[in-house]
């Protein structure tokens, strides 16, 4: 397929900024890769580059036509995947992106018990909270809190995810009826800020007439060390720290919290790896079942 080696090189040219470059990293001429790039801008009617001083960089049509070649190789790799799949069972790699504020607990399980049930698959998990990595392809899936979405991603999923108020064993609040006004006078760790889950607890505040007092900002993943070294309260989502209390000593306090919506999203019109679909479907009962 000469086209999409054409599109591999017409990337990497721009990656590069120079042909020169980019015909070292091919291991071809830079005088035959030119020839191609122009062959193809006097097929393609208009310039693909403009020639500037050290380089080239995209022209206006070069920049619309880079779209379509990522959106094309990726679609094209895509499909080798499930190809390969079919024809070796559930192989390859999978990458998912996890917002910081539920990167721990129950989403985490279920990476774990999806690794268990398909050994020959290669996983990584990013933390970030926004979808930039679903834009530009990085990952597969991503499970954010209240994501602010537009056409270039899709929302498979979404449910409303409880937040819990939850104390250490040996905090003042455990034993004790406590408020969410008692709670926040004294130092609450919560997820940080910029996340859906920080966003929502902010909102609970604020129709409590209350604010934020002294608090410790922390990930999904850093929390069961803070609390386990001090007796801390906790407010975050549920699925978070409900797993989290089979390892540190703590208890869920009967104060109303509200939720946050948790989504589970694709990149629009992009092919579901078989490996992207397993892990969906477990992912979608899991928070069905959390959120219950």
């Amino acid at each position: 397929m000469k086209h999409l080696r054409l599109y591999r090189a017409i990337r990497l040219i721009h990656r590069h900024g120079s042909i020169r470059k980019a015909a070292d990293v091919l291991a071809v001429s830079p005088s035959a890769l030119n020839r191609s790039v122009q062959a193809f801008e006097e097929e393609f009617g208009t310039p693909v580059f403009d020639r500037i001083a050290g380089g080239v960089r995209l022209s206006s049509a070069g920049e619309l036509l880079l779209d379509v070649i990522d959106r094309h190789l990726t679609e094209h790799d895509a499909l080798l995947g499930q190809i390969s799949d079919l024809r070796d069972g559930l192989a390859g790699h999978l990458a998912v992106s996890i917002g910081a504020d539920i990167g721990a607990g129950l989403v985490l399980d279920v990476v774990a018990a999806f690794e268990q049930a398909h050994p020959g698959v290669s996983v990584e998990v990013i933390e970030h909270n926004g979808i930039d990595a679903l834009r530009q392809r990085r990952v597969g899936l991503a499970v954010v809190s209240t994501p602010q979405t537009d056409d270039s991603v899709e929302v498979l999923h979404s449910v409303q995810a409880p937040l819990g108020v939850w104390c250490h064993g040996d905090s003042p609040a455990d034993g004790g009826k406590v408020g969410l006004w008692d709670i926040v006078e004294g130092r609450v760790l919560l997820p940080p800020e910029g996340t859906g889950a920080r966003t929502a607890i902010s909102h609970v505040l604020r129709r409590h007439h209350l604010q934020e007092g002294v608090t410790t900002s922390v990930t999904a993943a850093q929390l069961w060390q803070h609390m386990g070294a001090q007796a801390s309260v906790a407010i975050f989502p549920d699925m978070v720290l409900r797993p989290l209390s089979a390892v540190v000593r703590m208890r869920r306090l009967e104060i109303a919290a509200g939720r946050v919506q948790c989504a589970i999203l694709r990149a629009a019109r992009v092919p579901m790896t078989r490996p992207a679909q397993a892990l969906f479907a477990l992912l979608q009962a899991r928070l069905d079942a959390g959120a219950a």
